[in-house]
């Protein structure tokens, strides 16, 4: 349309162009023959030629103007092309191949599901140098045996953890009671140490001022369970409780079961799976007969593994004190360690207050001293193939 319009604009202006050159060819010649001067015949022929070339002039302006204008209404039909085809042709294209895929997703999500856990398997593999490092296998062994040498005089309590640790079942759940400063707390920090992922341990602490709402400390539990992870076993450490807690074991145990990402069962390889710790801090001050029904009634918690630590004597104080200056690299003398035993209240406080006496009264060794501990220590260590 726009060009036979240019077309039809053009032969119109050409016709006007030569109806005007003889209007004015017709007016000249009229002049001339009504004076009959050789001057105006000259000045007629120069007005003739310049009425020639004013014409040409305009003639190529109007051919340029027209030439331009069909140009920008070629590129503008173009653009108004080139969207139409994105909105009318693309744009529903793309919708289409979304919705298709939205609905292959959720026909498949459990493919979809175990693609990406492969896919993290082998990333976490990847990251950490480490084939297979996604198994859920533990490495009891080493684990226990880096307890060991830090927890004294709890050998039945940690065989015990050791041999619930060792079921490997898709969810366990665990309580380690017992009166204050006789190593539970120092079991989970060594626990964590030479646990083989790191990142998926979390820990809170249950006397925090920050969790002394009730609503406020299921938050942060059901915040810790949305960030479990599938790569290898999730372990979860929940301490410092006391025995008005009892509740929210069995409730915490309930909402992890009512959780479908968490394995419930052996079945349920492709789920989450996780270990909780229940760490319980019982009043040693209490008789004998009120501490062993707080223990019944801790024995009934379903479905928990119950480990009981045992409680320290002065032996057991004794050896605490000696064990800590071997740690820190001092001596103490034996007035000092007799003091520190007779002086500490084993069943308000255990070993807590230990390292920080050991501290004060404890002396650097010299150079000869740590020359034979290290001798007797390469003693003690077994040779290579013997």
């Amino acid at each position: 349309m726009g060009i036979a319009e240019t077309d039809k604009r053009v032969q119109r202006d050409s016709s006007d162009v030569k109806a005007q050159k003889a209007r004015n060819r017709s007016f000249l010649k009229r002049r001339a023959v009504q004076l009959s001067n050789c001057y105006l015949q000259s000045n007629w022929n120069l007005c003739t030629h310049l009425q020639r070339q004013w014409n040409r002039r305009r003639l190529r302006r109007l051919f340029s103007s027209d030439k331009q204008s069909g140009r920008d209404s070629n590129r503008s039909n173009l653009k108004q092309q080139s969207w139409s085809f994105f909105w009318y042709t693309l744009v529903p294209m793309f919708l289409v191949l979304c919705f298709s895929c939205g609905i292959t997703l959720y026909q498949n999500t459990d493919a979809v599901s175990k693609f990406m856990q492969r896919y993290s398997t082998q990333y976490q593999a990847i990251v950490h140098n480490k084939l297979n490092y996604c198994d859920r296998t533990i490495p009891l062994h080493e684990i226990f045996e880096h307890i060991h040498e830090n927890v004294i005089n709890q050998e039945v309590a940690l065989e015990q953890l050791e041999q619930a640790l060792a079921n490997q079942s898709s969810f366990q759940a665990i309580a380690l009671v017992g009166t204050s400063g006789v190593g539970k707390s120092l079991t989970m920090r060594m626990l964590q140490e030479k646990y083989p992922w790191s990142e998926n341990v979390q820990n809170i602490a249950w006397n925090d001022y920050e969790l002394i709402d009730e609503e406020a400390r299921y938050q942060a539990v059901w915040g810790m369970l949305s960030n479990l992870a599938h790569c290898g076993r999730n372990l979860i450490i929940i301490d410092n409780m006391a025995m008005c807690d009892l509740e929210y074991v069995s409730s915490i145990n309930s909402l992890i079961l009512s959780n479908t990402d968490v394995a419930s069962g052996n079945n349920d390889l492709d789920k989450k799976q996780l270990t909780i710790i229940y760490v319980f801090n019982l009043n040693g001050m209490l008789p004998e007969e009120h501490y062993s029904q707080q223990l019944k009634m801790l024995q009934k918690l379903p479905p928990t593994t119950v480990i009981s630590y045992r409680v320290f004597g002065p032996a057991d104080l004794e050896k605490c004190v000696r064990h800590e200056a071997k740690v820190v690299g001092l001596n103490l003398e034996e007035r000092y360690i007799e003091e520190m035993v007779n002086t500490t209240d084993v069943k308000v406080s255990g070993c807590k207050t230990v390292r920080s006496k050991v501290l004060i009264y404890g002396l650097p060794q010299s150079n000869d001293e740590e020359e034979q501990e290290k001798h007797s220590q390469t003693e003690m260590t077994p040779i290579e193939g013997h």
